[in-house]
């Protein structure tokens, strides 16, 4: 485990000044502390470690040195030992075995694993680890499916491994050998690799919206028996139909960068422009995960080196996008609802005693209230969607009306109601209306909760609460 080197803080993808380097130091030590003694579950739900997300995207996010340690100490509280049962024998994972223990049911071998992951990470480098356990044949072949891992657990090990420093890809690729590969079931190849082919390339959100039009795709009652059930009736009710959306996606070696501003587009979209006008947003904890998970496929993307494996991982995403929308009742993006929320998000007047001759927002920018409110949210994934919604506003802010990728299609039709109105402010809005529903804790307001609504099929969001 004392395997990497002490490596210099990579800089983050957002990198708001705050930083400093004693604050740099801290956080590399935190991290090493947490990588050697934490399991990436803290309990026999396997519900993920989520403490050096946080670590990370408070200081990519400019926080003090002072506010992070205690955020850590919170959070380790929680954890789950790295050995829990003292019953951890070295070297039990070697290249000729590390298929042979792959799964939940396999969830007492991550140590194994994170010390095979680390030995091969010192030795090969990050990028030739990804290459080789994660979208070799040999990876995927014989039921092994790395690739659909490294997505499954709603995208966790993908965002474990996109933090940057070497030893934190080592946990997320463990983290990906004892997760269950449900994504697979949309890809529908022996290999587990998705097909890559040729052709006129075909945006996600007209993906989407044949998605939402398919007439196989009839509505589903939630399953009480539980999500394992309802997750097999799910891969069903989507192959069903041998025409559906995934099955035509058309990706080439080109110009990745506009299918990675697609999937943020779309995830932003699900996220925030899904519910039902009128009623109260609904947040909802699993579309959240495409928000933050988009930002990750960004940084592995950039890790990849073969154009072919650059592909398969955007074509893997948008699986897995479409497997967790389907999995959530199929949720319509309404682009209405997203772009009504303000582009100035503040507390309520019952909340707020800021005055200002400028008007009620001030003359600063929308994002330091947010940014300031999810730096001390201590809700987990909330500062990890701020932070995301930021680095998209910082690439694709600038967009004007009617210009999304995909938006419109190629006769100029609206793909989704409403999107031609969809603008760069899409993510300040979407970040005011999460801060709204989970609290501005800042201003004394109470903590709020993500959106559950058991599996919440289609009924669900048709009958949104007030």
């Amino acid at each position: 485990m004392n395997s990497f080197p002490v490596q210099p803080l990579k800089p983050g993808l957002v990198n708001l000044p705050g930083a400093t380097p004693a604050s740099a130091a801290l956080v590399v030590d935190l991290l090493r502390r947490d990588f050697k003694a934490h399991h990436c579950f803290f309990n026999d739900k396997f519900y993920h470690d989520h403490l050096s997300h946080h670590i990370l995207a408070l200081h990519d996010l400019g926080a003090p040195t002072e506010h992070i340690p205690a955020m850590y100490d919170t959070e380790a509280a929680i954890q789950r030992p790295l050995h829990p049962d003292e019953t951890h024998k070295a070297n039990r994972i070697t290249q000729q075995n590390w298929t042979g223990s792959l799964g939940e049911e396999h969830a007492a071998m991550y140590p194994d694993y994170l010390v095979f992951f680390s030995l091969e990470i010192v030795k090969d480098g990050v990028t030739s680890v990804l290459e080789r356990y994660v979208f070799s044949p040999e990876a995927n072949g014989n039921g092994s499916l790395m690739l659909a891992r490294f997505l499954g657990g709603v995208l966790h090990p993908i965002m474990q491994a996109a933090f940057g420093q070497d030893f934190v890809v080592a946990q997320g690729l463990a983290c990906a050998a004892v997760t269950n590969p449900e994504g697979a079931s949309m890809m529908d190849i022996a290999s587990g690799l998705p097909e890559i082919k040729s052709g006129p390339p075909t945006t996600l959100l007209a993906l989407l919206r044949k998605v939402h039009k398919s007439p196989k795709l009839t509505p589903m009652t939630y399953d009480k028996n539980g999500a394992d059930g309802d997750l097999t009736r799910v891969v069903e009710w989507f192959n069903a139909d041998p025409n559906a959306a995934l099955q035509s996606a058309k990706f080439t070696p080109k110009d990745f960068n506009k299918k990675v501003e697609e999937c943020m587009w779309q995830a932003t979209l699900l996220f925030g422009a899904t519910g039902k006008s009128g009623r109260k947003p609904r947040m909802d904890f699993f579309l959240l995960h495409l928000l933050t998970g988009g930002l990750s496929v960004r940084v592995v993307l950039d890790a990849l080196k073969q154009p072919l494996h650059k592909a398969q991982l955007l074509q893997a995403y948008a699986c897995s996008a479409a497997m967790v929308t389907l999995f959530r009742g199929r949720p319509r993006i309404d682009p209405a609802i997203a772009m009504s929320h303000s582009a100035l998000p503040q507390p309520s007047a019952a909340l707020s005693n800021t005055k200002s001759t400028f008007g009620k927002a001030g003359g600063g920018s929308p994002w330091l209230a947010v940014l300031n409110n999810a730096a001390i949210h201590e809700e987990v994934h909330v500062i990890k969607a701020v932070r995301a919604l930021l680095y998209y506003a910082q690439q694709y802010g600038p967009t004007p009306p009617g210009t999304v990728i995909g938006i419109v299609d190629g006769g100029g039709n609206e793909t989704h109601n409403g999107g031609a109105k969809v603008d760069g402010t899409l993510f300040i809005r979407v970040a005011g209306v999460l801060t709204d529903a989970l609290g501005w804790i800042t201003h004394g307001d109470q903590r709020g909760a993500w959106e559950y609504g058991g599996i919440g099929w289609e009924e669900t969001w048709s009958n949104a609460h007030d």
